[in-house]
């Protein structure tokens, strides 16, 4: 195991939100469920319960487990992130590091893996709330698997850029707040981007005309997008999710070599 990411995991797991955090998080997951539930289920109850199946409850346990937990998740990324490298910074202990017998890319890859490694935690923690959906219907282990993997991908990205800005700033809270305004343009301004560039096809057409891509593209930097693929049959994946995968992956790959540069020279300067 590269040593880092056990010094790294040994740290945060001793902490007290090594435990309290995993058991808020399954609170919030489960008071959010049972929320959703109950307005479901009394709904339909006003209507006299008709066409209530086990599988609409399901998809809407499902769906709200997913957006929840993307959310949730997607608001920790960056305190886990932002702060790995600049916390080196702040008690002088980057020098020691960089000139140790670790490579930029072993110190790096520590970073990275322990900052996600403790979301996954939390990920996988969530997979027996997750599995209500499967007991109910509606909902089959592929959409399951889909959610999962774009979820992981997502968080893959935001821990790289949070590195990113760590290896930029000498402070853990300008880190972590530039990290936080990425993060709100990528979720809130490219829907906004979205909805703007719509409305213009829709006032000039009478709709979006084909190809409507013009139209789609800052929703292929949206997490949400990319996790909302988990609903829709796999005729419909391309090939937008494709396109929203290769650009999740560009955006990261980007991140990873100017964190990677940024270390680099640290290095040279000591």
């Amino acid at each position: 195991m590269n040593p880092m990411v056990g010094k790294e995991l040994r740290q945060r797991m001793r902490e007290r939100r090594g435990w309290v955090l995993p058991s808020v998080y399954l609170l919030v997951l489960a008071g959010v469920i049972a929320l959703a539930y109950y307005f479901s289920v009394a709904e339909r109850q006003r209507d006299g319960w008709r066409g209530l199946q086990g599988s609409d409850i399901g998809v809407i346990i499902f769906t709200t487990v997913t957006y929840t937990q993307l959310t949730l998740l997607l608001l920790l990324a960056p305190v886990f992130s932002a702060g790995a490298i600049t916390i080196e910074k702040e008690q002088r202990t980057l020098s020691g590091l960089l000139t140790s017998l670790l490579t930029i890319w072993q110190i790096w890859w520590g970073k990275f893996a322990a900052s996600l490694l403790f979301l996954v935690l939390l990920l996988v923690s969530a997979l027996p709330v997750l599995s209500l959906a499967l007991a109910f219907g509606g909902i089959g282990p592929k959409q399951v698997l889909v959610a999962l993997g774009t979820s992981l991908l997502v968080l893959g990205v935001v821990s790289a850029i949070g590195l990113y800005c760590s290896s930029f700033f000498r402070r853990s809270i300008h880190a972590t707040a530039v990290t936080y305004g990425i993060l709100i343009a990528l979720t809130v301004l490219t829907f906004v981007s979205f909805a703007i560039t719509q409305a213009y096809l829709e006032h000039r057409y009478g709709s979006v005309p084909e190809p409507y891509h013009r139209a789609m593209a800052p929703l292929y930097l949206n997490p949400y997008f990319l996790v909302s693929m988990a609903f829709v049959a796999e005729k419909e994946w391309y090939p937008d999710w494709f396109i929203a995968i290769g650009a999740f992956v560009l955006l990261g790959a980007i991140a990873v070599l100017l964190a990677l540069r940024n270390l680099r020279r640290g290095g040279e300067q000591l």
